[in-house]
């Protein structure tokens, strides 16, 4: 999961074969089961990254504050990454398996405007 820190509107899973489900300031991404290993999940603010994996999602997030927090949210294992400043962000996601990501790249650009 990859949320604004303050404010976040959470999705649901419309059916639970997504490969992800967002809010207009949030975004969950399906991985494998904690049992079957454990999941890395990046998130980089740069238009210099070459993505590996394949995209399952793209959309604008509205972030109010400049910040987001990622990790499991089920787990409590969360960090927090700083922004450039709040605003919308076109987010790209790309994973390993979309049927059960090991890995997860969450890729934010600032939109201008």
């Amino acid at each position: 999961m990859l949320f604004a820190s303050e404010g976040a509107e959470f999705p649901e899973w419309l059916t639970g074969d997504e490969p992800a489900v967002a809010t207009a300031s949030a975004i969950m991404v399906a991985t494998r089961e904690g049992l079957d290993g454990d999941v890395t999940v990046r998130v980089r603010i740069t238009d210099d990254v070459a993505p590996q994996g394949e995209k399952v999602f793209e959309r604008t997030l509205s972030l109010p504050t400049p910040s987001v927090r990622f990790g499991s949210f089920l787990s409590g294992e969360l960090a927090e990454i700083e922004l450039p400043g709040a605003g919308e962000y076109t987010a790209q996601v790309y994973v390993d398996d979309p049927a059960a990501a090991s890995t997860v790249l969450v890729l934010l650009r600032r939109r201008e405007g």
